[in-house]
């Protein structure tokens, strides 16, 4: 496949040189981001010369059709076509392609991360909410794994930055996004198909259909297949622990841990997997079915099913190469390769059910109703430490020993530990990580009603009222078989059977034209919002501390544990408890029985919150070429809480964490242009915003048990911080000569930090003392935590807000060659395109630490994608040549701390193919 790929790309490139050698530049039809490619085919077909200036964009961002230019806040809109052009599949691909935007993948819950001007949310939770709004068709959409979605013929994406407090109201203190799907067409029979076949064994199918029923009912369908194998060299994790604790180069002493042939890492789920089915692969497919109905010329009625399924292995996070290089924990295999004892699934199925009912009920007014109905469900599994563990040539490289009443420490270097100032401490020799989510069911109805004014007077408004409902379903599970240094089973399943999030909103806006150049906005909206978990449930064991009181080896829910090896484990090869190959799927959270056999906790909870928010605005029209604009607008997202956890496995310890809600306060201002007499259009703004009682959900030492002595831990929630965010934007779309485009922009942000209590530099603070870096604050006798440990208190303010690049720009260019209709036939262009995206350094951590191997972000970086596109306007189709990371940069689009060292996952390296379309 790989070698035939080669050949068609090569003949097809050699047949491109020679059109783009006998081209001749004639005027490129003009260059339209939004509009219909139906429209630009029939357009062409039909011989019409397209206008010499840049064409209308029309948006809705407003819940009015406007143009894009006079607009009245910053938004990005994008056809079908120019997706394609820039590989757009969802909305994880879109980071590049709008201004001060960035979008992150969690790749162990396949949560998707929308970033806006340095605001966003972490919490991919059943409970947690994001700070960017994703709607289809006008309908909101809650989960962040809806992003994951595939777009197949839209009409247009619009992405809104900056709060939208009232018209799209929940959770969009950053921005929104809003996917318009194509509609049915009731005069036009027609159709179109796409096919793509690229490296890794891409293959992509894509077509769609529209069929008048008569002369008011029409349906439209269209489907997206996308299978790529794996860039990632996935191979079987068998790690066979072979460890000389004394260094003498002899396996002869008490402790010295030979390898015998026997796995030590969790072999009960682990098997071969083929790169078709290896992290890092896609198997995906979307489709959906529209009908419009028009039975008068007051009624339009669009009922509409999707249908989204992805059966692929999900991402995986690696040990960052790149940062290890020249340490001792430098990588010992490339980048891309992975020892997976794990092997990751996903199946995820996303059914959704819409109605947009537009009545206009008379010349003045419009009634619209809205209604979806959603169901998602997902099970996962992935490997939690990407099969990488801690270097042996760490110094704390070892294990904690629990022995005799108390504790002892087998490590490799413990002076070297002491000599840098800190109490000896071990990082075992691997955690095995295993993160599964054995099902999930998030079902939501949204249903939102408009009334809104009609016609050309001087003012317009819309009226309307919002419902969502969820009812939520999960059950996740973590294990580790190796866990917290001294090599203790660690089991949890978190089961939440009924968790419900309702939220109900009234808002309304208005705007008044004061005179034939100003025009006033003043919008409100008021929310109310409710979360609530009944009957949910953690449950938690540690090896054979089930019980304590009545220890039973023979019943405990693990057989494998090195908590209680002595002085003299059993290291021989015959067969003993701590070999994998004893662990069978009735131990740990594998076992049917698990939540019967582990007490649980209570989890039942609930909170409610309710808020105002509002916009005021004005837009002037200087002239015809002009349009200012600026408006004041604020946003609100609801609180929350998380998992009751007991801080110290005692009576009266549970606690959920509530949080409050998060709150945004915007201004802007802003200009749109039409210069050069409509070759141009040039859009800029500048914003500043007080970002307060940021969410944000990190892994938090909570409490200590009482039981055991060892420290609680979870994922938490806090309100942790405030912020101001100001910065600059600036756009252009260009015809700058006959036949070609340059378009793109530029920003400046400055996100910083100006309020961050109990904030802490604990980041590897042994390892940066060691190599010789910044040291990590000194320890505060005064401040302990709720282990007894002290903290290192540290002072955030001035530091940039995660996923914020100070500076960042993206430029396409295009030229449109008409080739000789004697030699080539009538209607036959060739397109080259493009495009480069460059943005500076940030960081994926408050810390910002910005030095060597534990820099807590990605460096400034470019890409390159280009293409080369050959068009048939007459027999509409088109052929396509591409590559996109063209100089194959490494870019991460995640990041956490692994075991003495950095991990991330990436976005995928240098990808070619080539790319077929027909209309019919």
């Amino acid at each position: 496949m790989k070698s035939s790929l080669r050949t068609t790309l090569s003949a097809a490139l050699m047949l491109a040189s020679v059109m783009f050698a006998q081209a001749h530049a004639q005027e490129k039809p003009a260059a339209d981001t939004a509009a219909s490619d139906e429209a630009k085919t029939k357009a062409a077909a039909a011989g019409k010369e397209t206008p010499k200036v840049l064409e209308e964009v029309t948006v809705t961002a407003t819940k009015f059709e406007t143009t894009l230019m006079q607009t009245p806040l910053a938004v990005s809109a994008f056809t079908q076509d120019a997706l394609d052009r820039q590989g757009v599949q969802d909305v994880r691909d879109l980071g590049n392609l709008v201004p001060n935007m960035q979008v992150g993948f969690s790749p162990s819950d396949s949560g998707v991360q929308v970033v806006v001007r340095g605001i966003t949310s972490n919490n991919f939770t059943e409970l947690g909410d994001p700070t960017v709004g994703i709607h289809i068709d006008g309908s909101y959409t809650p989960r962040p794994q809806n992003g994951l979605a595939l777009m197949h013929d839209v009409e247009r994406v619009e992405v809104l930055r900056g709060p939208q407090g009232t018209l799209f109201g929940r959770n969009s203190t950053a921005g929104s996004i809003n996917i318009i799907t194509a509609r049915p067409v009731y005069d036009q029979a027609f159709g179109g198909g796409d096919i793509e076949f690229g490296n890794n064994n891409h293959k992509l199918m894509r077509g769609m259909f529209n069929v008048p029923l008569n002369d008011w009912i029409a349906l439209r369908g269209s489907f997206m297949v996308d299978k790529t194998d794996s860039y990632i060299d996935q191979r079987m994790d068998t790690f066979d622990l072979n460890w000389d604790t004394d260094n003498d180069g002899i396996f002869n002493g008490p402790n010295d841990v030979p390898a015998d042939g026997i796995p030590n890492t969790d072999q009960r789920r682990n098997h071969p997997v083929e790169d078709s089915d290896a992290y890092g692969n896609s198997n995906r497919w979307a489709g959906r079915l529209s009908l419009g109905m028009k039975p008068t010329e007051d009624i339009d009625w669009l009922l509409t099913f999707d249908r989204y399924r992805d059966q692929g292995a999900g991402m995986i996070s690696l040990k960052d190469c790149e940062k290890a290089k020249g340490t001792f924990f430098e990588c010992d295999q490339p980048q891309f390769s992975a020892n997976i004892n794990v092997p990751g699934e996903l199946n995820m199925t996303i059914d959704t059910w819409r109605s947009e009912f537009k009545w206009q009920a008379s010349d003045d007014i419009v009634v619209e109703h809205r209604i979806a109905y959603s169901e998602e469900t997902r099970s996962q599994a992935y490997d939690g430490d990407g099969g990488a563990f801690a270097d042996p040539d760490h110094p704390a490289y070892g294990i904690n020993r629990v022995c005799c009443g108390g504790l002892g420490f087998l490590i490799r270097d413990q002076q070297a530990i002491i000599d840098a100032g800190f109490a000896p401490y071990a990082l075992f020799p691997f955690e095995d990580l295993q993160l599964t989510t054995r099902y999930s069911n998030y079902d939501s109805l949204t249903s939102e009603l408009q009334i809104k004014s009609s016609g050309d007077g001087p003012l317009k408004w819309v009226l309307g009222a919002f419902y969502l409902q969820e009812k939520n379903n999960i059950r996740f599970d973590v294990e580790i078989p190796f866990c917290c240094s001294a090599g203790i089973p660690l089991a949890q399943s978190f089961v939440q059977p009924d968790r419900r999030v309702e939220s109900e909103a009234l808002f309304g806006q208005l705007d008044y034209q004061v005179n034939d150049k100003l025009n006033i906005t003043a919008g409100y909206r008021y929310s109310w919002d409710k979360k609530s978990d009944k009957g949910g449930s953690n449950h938690e064991t540690i090896g054979y501390w089930v019980n304590p009181a009545q220890f039973d080896p023979n019943n405990t829910f693990w057989h494998e544990s090195w908590g209680l090896i002595g002085i003299v484990p059993y290291w021989s090869t015959s067969g003993g408890l701590y070999q994998a190959g004893n662990l069978t799927d009735d131990m740990g959270s594998l076992a049917e029985d698990f939540i019967d056999r582990v007490p649980g906790t209570d989890n039942t909870f609930s909170a409610k919150w309710s808020k105002g928010t509002w916009r005021i605005g004005a837009d002037y029209e200087l002239n015809q070429n002009w349009f200012l604009y600026g408006y004041a607008a604020t946003g609100y997202k609801a609180g929350g809480f998380g998992d009751k956890i007991n801080v110290c496995d005692c009576e009266g310890g549970l606690t959920a964490f509530a949080y409050e809600p998060e709150e945004t306060t915007t201004f802007e201002a802003g200009f749109k242009a039409r210069l050069a007499d409509g070759k141009l259009n040039l859009l800029g703004n500048v914003f500043f915003t007080q970002y307060d009682n940021m969410q944000r959900t990190t892994w938090a030492i909570v409490g200590k048990s009482q039981v055991s002595n060892r420290d609680i831990g979870t994922l938490l929630t806090t309100n942790i911080a405030e912020a101001e965010v100001k910065g600059l934007e600036i756009e252009f779309d260009w015809l700058p000569w006959k036949g070609g485009r340059v378009y793109g922009w530029f920003t400046y942000l400055d996100a910083t930090i100006t309020k961050f209590p109990g904030a802490e530099d604990g980041w590897f603070c042994f390892e940066r003392a060691y190599l010789g870096l910044s040291e990590c604050a000194p320890e505060d006798p005064s401040q302990v935590r709720p282990d007894n440990s002290l903290r290192r208190p540290a002072d955030y303010r001035g530091k940039k807000l995660p996923w914020s690049p100070e500076f960042s720009t993206n430029l396409t260019m295009e030229h449109t060659f008409a080739l000789d209709p004697a030699k080539f036939g009538e209607g036959k262009l060739l397109i080259p395109n493009v495009s480069m995206h460059w943005q500076s350094e940030m960081f994926f951590a408050d810390n910002n630490f910005d030095e060597g191997p534990f820099h807590s972000g990605q460096r400034a970086f470019a890409t390159f994608n280009a293409s080369l596109r050959l068009v048939d306007t007459m027999d509409g189709w088109s052929s396509e040549l591409y590559i996109y990371n063209l100089t194959d940069k490494l870019v991460r689009q995640w990041a956490d701390p692994g075991p003495g060292y950095m991990k991330a996952s990436f976005f995928p390296p240098r990808s070619y193919g080539i790319k077929f379309h027909k209309d019919f």
